[in-house]
């Protein structure tokens, strides 16, 4: 397994980190921006499995996924990783040609799994759909059983510093979100809270993504006094969540 080498292919620098730090105690790896990088680097690079978002600029990951298989680039799994969670969705990504599919939020267990699945060139079928959340669990300011999992692929000290390096992305977006306001430009705004959910989610920052959720259907529909709302309480829950890591004992050996 240590031989085999994996492509990411993601635009978010904390969704690369997470997978760079799962993928990496199972083999090798490389990671690109977007579409446009990973069809450069297949022209000059094998690669036993491609991980693929699906959300990027310049060239998305449906587009590049077909244009790897036009151009015969690569023969080896390309795997769609996504938000889009519906089970007509999912059909639709094996339909246009991708191999398997992950949901964000991924489930680091789960996740480490289909990877072995799909290098082991056996692919069992993925039962990727997340169970719903208890109402209970959307009250907690952290999920800890998410940071529980995450840590037994990691050192202590890698995954505390993803959950800073989190918190500090977010609190970029929300004040270029805030920013945003005087150029009426919304669609930054969904976009910045789009990013904010989809880490979350993955982190089990359960405050956060329920707030980033609602922001960025607020934001598609063009409700101004309501997003900006969304965005003041985010600050606020960003600022309460770093609290929280500071005096929790969750990061001590």
């Amino acid at each position: 397994m240590k031989s085999k080498r994996v492509l990411i292919v993601d635009d978010n620098d904390l969704n690369r980190k997470l997978f760079e730090n799962l993928i990496g105690q199972l083999c090798c790896f490389k990671s690109v921006k977007n579409g446009l990088e990973a069809l450069d680097i297949l022209k000059v690079e094998n690669f036993d499995l491609i991980l693929m978002d699906i959300q990027m600029p310049q060239m998305d990951g449906m587009t590049a996924m077909k244009q790897i298989k036009v151009s015969k680039l690569s023969e080896s799994p390309i795997i769609a990783v996504t938000a889009f969670a519906e089970l007509e969705d999912k059909n639709n990504f094996l339909d246009q040609g991708f191999d398997d599919f992950i949901v964000k939020p991924i489930r680091p267990r789960e996740f480490i799994e289909s990877i072995k699945d799909a290098l082991n060139r056996n692919p069992s079928p993925s039962n990727t759909k997340d169970e719903p959340i208890a109402e209970t669990l959307s009250d907690l300011v952290l999920d800890v059983k998410v940071v529980k999992q995450l840590m037994k692929y990691n050192s202590t000290e890698i995954i505390k510093n993803v959950y800073l390096d989190f918190l500090n992305e977010c609190e970029k977006l929300v004040e270029e979100s805030q920013n945003s306001f005087s150029t009426s430009d919304l669609q930054a705004i969904e976009d910045h809270l789009h990013i904010i959910k989809g880490n979350s989610g993955t982190l089990g920052a359960n405050k956060i993504f329920k707030l980033s959720q609602k922001g960025e259907l607020l934001a598609k529909n063009s409700n101004w006094g309501e997003t900006k709302k969304i965005l003041q309480q985010l600050q606020n829950e960003i600022l309460i969540f770093r609290e929280y890591l500071n005096e929790e004992t969750i990061f001590e050996s």
